[in-house]
């Protein structure tokens, strides 16, 4: 044969197992297996504490999701990238003694070259150090990011995406931190948290604790409501307060000693002499404490506005302190409020030496700017003055919230980023005047709310990437899920506008809901959230032409402009992120949908207010013109109810559990988003101007004798 044609089948017969192995009809040799592999190494010591052996269990599973490539185990010797607990010391979880403080958290990691590979080391003197470390290392080097306990974004690692050497530290601003969830509001959990017969709630709870846990917070609360079954709920609370131990949280809950409003337990009944007021304290902390919660946390109030149990019946108050502290061995918080005292006491204390504190702030305000119209004040200073005292003298947590249902954000519904601004500004105040806890108060997390919930909790850790702090800023986390330098532009100057108009000119008066005591005459009008300066009636009826065009050209401007400048700027946000992953692009429209109907909110509501000025004044276009704007009013909240639309498909707990009728253990027959499915506030104030009525029982959402609970004076 000749050596040409002999040339040329060795080069075909060569050439074909190539392509046949490209085509994958060869399976490659085990020599040829470059996958990346990782391996958690976690000695057998380590793992026979709960805290870690949970956190090792999931760290694996998310590490699997993100590198999904690659081959994740657990102590496997050979691997690319090995992280290793070894170097780390695993103590007993034990229940917190009131006198002792919880472990620290504070964790190192190391990186290095390992021969052909990586190692990583860990440094942690506690098993909650240990979960701590592992969860900072998946959001804070690896990107995984735990926004929501129902949602987990997940980048697609298809290598090693760390450099060899670097170290990676964190340590925690307080020594508690973590979340009340107020439950006296039908949000996501209340069901599930009081009613063991409701579906999957154990499961549900659960997942919220493993929030908590990836997010590396130790405290977690919620408000005890009055129609839980006694016998029931014992063991169905016991269960979720030993999986929060077994996921290194402490648990509390919060009790009245007989507050008369929103279903809350009352530990007494008011009006029922016998037993004694001492022994049915005594009975209700027996059985309480058949769950073995770590701290008790007690509001004294009959309700917000009303007399002050603790100076009513002080001797029950401080036994109820002594019970818990010395009885009992467990933490006392003592519950606070912005409803200023008097001037002698501003704000209220508790009566035992030992018993902790928990210093509250409202609504989207920091503890420290001058202007918060919030219950009547001019600011909250007062509350700064009385934690900067008590922090010398007791245990000092913070208690801010970050949302404020009822009327004011998301039952309206609005997503105010001041709420970033001022909730980072208040750690960094707390944390210089020594507070020893954060409890941040959340009262749902849709409408964007998951994301102030999700930052407050990552910016209660302070980290460090090879010896350097990092910087955070209020948009810190919006640069996280959206890093690009135009979005990070366009987020922040979404921020610096609501703060400009929302806050420095006081337009969260128009754009929140009137509640129902706002309409109420005097002096029953007692103040809850900003209201405008003036009455609504007064407008329509009595005001002069000069004032009546002060107000068109003062408050309703400024909505036309606030308007404007954010539905330009909702049209920069959605061209910025067309070109964001799917799952950020999702999310970027959540917030941006939500930031378009605060645009339409303030369009709305300039519509009603010129409709109001224009009915009985022809020189302002009289009742046709009122009747041309309510009409434009109409169109414009069907615009809106699109994107309530677009935003209900998102919601990650059940429509109906969020937004429909229901019976509720709270004092309304609903979810916290059922005013929002219909957008009842604006349509409301559309047929107030029609009909001309300004009372609270005109379209009326509120079962006011549930709400106010005076039947509860006789019966718990």
């Amino acid at each position: 044969m000749p050596s040409r044609l002999l040339s040329e089948l060795w080069c075909i017969n060569s050439f074909i197992p190539v392509f046949l192995l490209c085509l994958g009809l060869f399976p490659p040799t085990a020599a040829a297996d470059t996958r990346l592999s990782i391996s958690l190494d976690a000695p057998a010591q380590h793992q026979e504490q709960p805290v870690v052996r949970r956190a090792v269990d999931d760290t694996l599973r998310l590490l699997a999701r993100a590198f999904p490539s690659a081959q994740v185990s657990l102590n496997r010797r050979d691997a690319t990238v090995k992280i290793s607990l070894s170097s780390t010391t695993a103590q007993t979880f034990l229940p917190l003694p009131i006198s002792h403080t919880p472990p620290d958290q504070s964790y190192l990691w190391r990186s290095r070259k390992n021969g052909g590979g990586i190692l990583l080391t860990l440094a942690a003197d506690t098993p909650e150090a240990i979960a701590a470390g592992l969860y900072g290392l998946l959001q804070e080097k690896l990107a995984i990011r735990f926004i929501h306990p129902r949602q987990t974004l997940f980048p697609r690692h298809l290598r090693w995406p760390l450099p060899a050497e670097w170290t990676f530290s964190a340590r925690p601003r307080f020594q508690h931190q973590g979340f009340h969830l107020h439950t006296l509001h039908p949000t996501e959990l209340t069901e599930q948290l009081h009613d063991p017969t409701y579906p999957d709630a154990f499961e549900d709870s659960a997942a919220y604790i493993d929030w908590l846990a990836r997010n590396c917070q130790n405290s977690f609360q919620f408000f005890l409501l009055r129609g839980v079954d006694p016998v029931a709920w014992i063991p169905h609370a016991r269960r979720i307060v030993e999986y929060a131990h077994s996921r290194g949280i402490r648990c509390g809950v919060e009790i009245s000693l007989a507050m008369l409003q929103q279903q809350a337990f009352q530990s007494i009944s008011l009006l029922k002499p016998v037993p004694s007021h001492k022994k049915q304290v005594e009975r209700t902390l027996a059985w309480l404490f058949q769950v073995p919660w770590d701290f008790i946390t007690l509001e004294s109030m009959m309700g917000e506005h009303l007399p002050l149990l603790g100076r009513l019946l002080p001797e029950t108050q401080l036994h109820f302190e002594q019970l818990v502290t010395e009885q009992y061995r467990r933490r006392l918080l003592y519950a606070t409020h912005v409803i200023r005292g008097s001037e002698e006491e501003p704000v209220r204390r508790p009566r035992h030496p030992h018993s902790a504190i928990l210093i509250h702030t409202v609504m989207c305000w920091s503890v420290s700017e001058p202007k918060a119209p919030v219950y009547g004040n001019t600011n909250q200073r007062f509350m700064l003055e009385a934690a900067k005292e008590e922090v010398k003298r007791r245990e000092t947590w913070y208690w801010p919230e970050s949302s404020y249902w009822v009327g004011f954000d998301n039952s309206v519904p609005l997503l105010l980023l001041p709420y970033l601004d001022s909730r980072l500004d208040d750690i960094t105040t707390m944390q210089k005047i020594g507070a020893q806890g954060h409890l941040t108060f959340s009262s749902g997390w849709e409408w964007g709310y998951w994301l102030v919930d999700w930052s407050i909790a990552r910016w209660a850790w302070q980290y460090a990437d090879n010896g350097r702090e990092r910087q955070v800023t209020a948009a810190s986390r919006l640069n996280d899920l959206f890093s690009t330098p135009l979005l990070t532009r366009l987020w922040q100057e979404t921020l610096i506008l609501q703060k400009r108009f929302l806050k420095d000119k006081e337009l969260i008066r128009y754009m929140a809901a009137s509640t129902p005591f706002a309409e109420l005459p005097a002096p029953f009008d007692l103040p809850f959230q900003p209201v405008p300066d003036f009455t609504y009636p007064w407008l329509l009826l009595t005001a002069q032409p000069a004032q009546a065009a002060a107000i068109l050209d003062g408050p309703v401007a400024g909505l036309e402009r606030y308007a404007a400048a954010m539905h330009g700027l909702v049209v920069r946000l959605r061209t910025g992120s067309r070109h964001l992953k799917k799952e950020q692009h999702a999310l970027a429209d959540e917030l941006t949908s939500a930031l378009e109907v605060t645009a339409l909110r303030a369009t709305h509501r300039a519509l009603t207010l010129r409709a109001i000025v224009a009915k009985y004044r022809p020189s302002f276009g009289g009742r046709q013109q009122a009747d041309q704007l309510l009409q434009n009013a109409a169109a414009i909240r069907q615009q809106a109810l699109l994107l309530v639309r677009r935003q209900e498909q998102r919601y990650r707990y059940p429509l109906p559990l969020l937004a429909d009728r229901r019976p509720s253990f709270t004092a309304y027959p609903f979810g916290y988003l059922y005013p929002v499915t219909t957008l009842h506030f604006w349509e409301r104030e559309e047929q107030q101007v029609r009909h001309e009525r300004f009372d609270p029982f005109f379209m009326n959402l509120w079962d006011i004798r549930r709400t106010l609970g005076i039947g509860s004076l006789l019966l718990r």
